[in-house]
């Protein structure tokens, strides 16, 4: 009879040793639990392995021991629950970072036209009870669109902004036009120049039978007659002008 209850002894020492270990293996891990950028309060966290577990507090944080394989249960009543299986990496950094999704179809912001009215009077509440009114119920629930569509932000189309960049493409146009429209006038008025520097004094003289010094007064007379017109027109074309225009200016004088 004291043999077995000396075995029953060991036994549960080897029991209690196991679990002691076991215990002893599990690493403290620093926790912190989120909604997007908001720490959450009051949210449970419990090993799943131990039974053992925790609340976090005003800024999210929590302690919790585990190791490698431990489900670690997160769950709060407006939140959706989460498992997290511990890692080599929590285990590593001695940290769990944990996001909340909210336990509720998110819906956009309405209007309610028709008031409510609640009857206070047929509430029935215990005697002394405290109805505080707290950020978390004061608050507005998040816009669904705005978290999803990176337009909603927008309150509207601005049409100052769409005016102005139509109005600076107008003017970059417009500035545009008349650059060139000036650029081609310098063409058409250095065009008699360029003929006469190019071509060279025997062009007009032997060619045109222009006399040497009467080459400017022929080139003005060939402006008159519309020469700066030609000033995208190819050599042949711009030489037949002015051979045509050198018949007419020497008629003239006979």
């Amino acid at each position: 009879m004291q043999l077995k209850i000396k075995n029953y002894i060991l036994v549960l020492f080897l029991l209690l040793s196991t679990i002691a270990n076991a215990q002893e293996k599990r690493i403290k891990l620093l926790g912190t639990v989120k909604y997007d950028s908001i720490a959450l309060q009051d949210v449970n966290i419990i090993n799943k392995a131990t039974k053992h577990g925790a609340s976090s507090d005003k800024n999210g944080h929590f302690i919790i021991y585990a190791t490698k394989g431990d489900s670690i249960l997160i769950s709060s009543i407006i939140y959706k629950k989460r498992i997290i299986v511990i890692s080599e990496t929590h285990l590593n950094t001695k940290e769990i970072v944990v996001y909340l999704e909210p336990n509720y179809n998110l819906l956009n912001e309405v209007m309610l036209t028709k008031k409510i009215n609640t009857d206070w009077g047929n509430v029935s509440v215990t005697k002394g009870t405290i109805l505080n009114n707290d950020k978390i119920a004061g608050s507005k629930p998040p816009n669904a669109r705005r978290l999803t569509d990176p337009n909603a932000k927008s309150r509207g189309v601005d049409f100052i902004t769409i005016l102005g960049m139509l109005t600076k493409k107008i003017r970059a146009k417009s500035k545009k036009r008349k650059s060139e429209q000036k650029r081609i006038q310098q063409l058409k008025n250095n065009l008699s120049t360029t003929i006469k520097n190019q071509y060279g004094e025997n062009f007009f003289t032997e060619w045109l039978n222009i006399p040497k010094d009467e080459i400017n007064l022929f080139l003005d007379y060939c402006v008159g007659n519309g020469l700066g017109n030609f000033y995208n027109s190819d050599e042949i074309i711009i030489k037949n002008f002015l051979i045509k225009q050198a018949r007419e200016f020497n008629s003239f004088k006979n």
